[in-house]
C-alpha cells in the first residue's frame, strides 16, 4: 500500500477504498507513534482512516503516554461540558428516551451520568471505560437510593455485561479512537435488549473545513484513526444490524475550543429495513490541503531557523508532533508539564520553560493556548518580537 493505485476494502462500508497520503506522526519517547500512518479514503462512503495502526498498539498509548488527566478539556465541572450534557440529555428526551437506563461507554470521569443523576434523570445510570485511573472508585447512591449511579472497568469490543440486558448505550467520542469497530458494533448489539438503542457521537469530519483550528488540528489527533461521514457511520451501524433513526448535527463547546459533532441515533433491528442513506460531504480534500499547509510551515520554519541562532519550541502538543518529523534542524523544547518534563524526543530533552536561554525565536506551538503562552514566555523574559505563534 505505497501508492495511490492500492486498494483494500473501507471499514465501515466494505466498499472499496484506497491510499489517500502519508501523514509523518511522533512522539516522546519510544511512543507508539513514532511512525508514519498511512491515510486511505474510501471511495463511496467517505470514510478517511488511518490503515496501519492496531488496537493493540493503541492500548499501549492510552496505558503509558496518555495525559488526558492534564486537559482542561475533560473538566466535568466546566460550564462548556455542562451545556454539552444539557444537550446530550435533550437529545435522548426529544426521541423518547426520557428516564432510560443508560449504560455510557467510554465514560471517563463519569461527568455526563453524574450530571444527569443531580439533575433528575429518574433511571438507573453505569459508566464503562477502560481506565480505571478515570472512572470514580465507589458506588454513588441518588435520590433515597432508588435511582443508583455505578462504574465499572471494561473495554467497548468486551462489555462487562450479559447479553439482552441493556437499554441504552452511549458512546460519546469513543469509536473514533477504535480501529475494530465491527466487534465495538457486534457487542453493543449483544449486549443490547430486543428494542434497545445506541447514540454515538464523533467529530462530524465533513465539517473540519467550516471549523479550522490551526495548520492541521483535526488530523494532527494522533489517536483518532476514523474520520467519520454520516454516511460511513450509518452504513457500519447497518451492516452490525442497527436501523438508524436519526442524524444531529450541532456545533458544541469544550473547555477549549467549539467543534462540529456528529451523532446518530440507531436501534437494534434483527429485520434489516432500508438503509439510512445521505449525502456524504468531501473530508479528503481538506486532508490532503492541511498536509499542504503543514509542509508550508515547515519550510517557513527552515527560513527562520537560518535567520536565528536557535529556535526554541513551547508546547509539547498535538500540533507539534506532526511538525517536528518535517524539521531537520536543532531546536530545542520546553514544556510547562513536569510530566513531560520527565521524558525526551528522540533524544532531545524537554526543558522548564523557567530555566531555557531566552535567546534566538520562541515558537509557540499550541494552537489553543498561544496568547495565554506568550504572556507567561513575557513574564520569564522573553521580548514580545521575538515570540512566534503558530496558526
Amino acid at each position: 500500500m505505497n501508492n495511490k493505485k492500492s486498494t483494500l476494502n473501507c471499514p465501515a462500508c466494505k466498499k472499496k477504498s484506497q491510499y489517500l497520503v502519508d501523514w509523518e506522526y511522533s512522539g516522546l519517547d519510544d511512543s507508539i507513534f513514532n511512525y508514519t500512518a498511512k491515510l486511505c479514503e474510501c471511495l463511496s462512503c467517505g470514510l478517511v482512516y488511518i490503515k496501519n495502526i492496531t488496537d493493540e498498539r493503541l492500548s499501549i498509548f492510552y496505558a503509558r503516554e496518555c495525559s488526558y488527566f492534564e486537559k482542561s478539556h475533560f473538566n466535568i465541572s466546566s460550564p462548556e461540558n455542562i451545556e454539552k450534557y444539557k444537550y446530550y440529555r435533550n437529545t435522548l428526551v426529544d426521541i423518547g428516551l426520557s428516564n432510560t437506563k443508560i449504560t455510557d461507554i467510554g465514560c471517563g470521569r463519569g461527568g455526563f451520568l453524574k450530571w444527569l443523576i443531580d439533575n433528575d434523570w429518574d433511571a438507573d445510570c453505569v459508566g464503562v471505560d477502560v481506565d480505571i485511573k478515570s472512572i470514580p472508585d465507589a458506588i454513588e447512591n441518588k435520590l433515597n437510593g432508588s435511582v443508583n449511579i455505578s462504574f465499572k472497568e471494561g473495554k467497548a469490543v468486551a462489555l462487562p455485561f450479559a447479553s439482552d440486558t441493556q437499554s441504552l448505550l452511549t458512546y460519546f467520542h469513543v469509536l473514533e479512537h477504535i480501529c475494530n469497530i465491527d466487534q465495538v458494533l457486534q457487542e453493543a448489539f449483544r449486549v443490547l435488549n430486543e428494542t434497545g438503542y445506541i447514540l454515538i457521537e464523533v467529530p462530524d469530519a465533513e465539517r473540519y473545513k467550516d471549523y479550522p483550528i490551526g495548520t492541521a488540528f483535526w488530523l494532527s489527533i494522533r489517536e483518532h484513526i476514523y474520520h467519520f461521514s454520516a454516511t460511513s457511520l450509518s452504513h457500519a451501524l447497518f451492516r452490525n444490524g442497527f436501523e438508524v433513526i436519526n442524524i444531529n448535527r450541532k456545533i458544541l463547546p469544550t473547555p477549549e475550543f467549539i467543534y462540529p459533532s456528529l451523532m446518530i441515533l440507531a436501534r437494534k433491528n434483527n429485520k434489516k429495513n432500508k438503509q439510512y442513506l445521505c449525502e456524504t460531504g468531501d473530508i479528503s480534500s481538506f486532508i490532503i490541503q492541511s498536509k499542504e499547509e503543514l509542509d508550508a510551515q515547515a519550510k517557513g520554519l527552515l527560513k527562520l531557523n537560518k535567520k536565528y541562532s536557535n529556535l526554541t519550541f513551547w508546547g509539547i502538543s498535538s500540533e507539534l508532533f506532526s511538525l517536528l518529523p518535517l524539521l531537520n534542524f536543532n531546536f530545542i523544547l520546553c514544556d510547562s508539564s513536569k510530566f513531560k518534563q520527565q521524558s525526551h524526543y528522540k533524544g532531545i530533552p524537554i526543558q522548564s520553560p523557567e530555566t531555557i536561554s531566552k535567546t534566538g525565536l520562541l515558537i509557540i506551538a499550541p494552537y489553543l493556548y498561544g496568547d495565554a503562552i506568550e504572556t507567561a514566555a513575557i513574564e520569564y523574559g522573553w521580548e514580545k518580537e521575538a515570540i512566534l505563534k503558530l496558526k
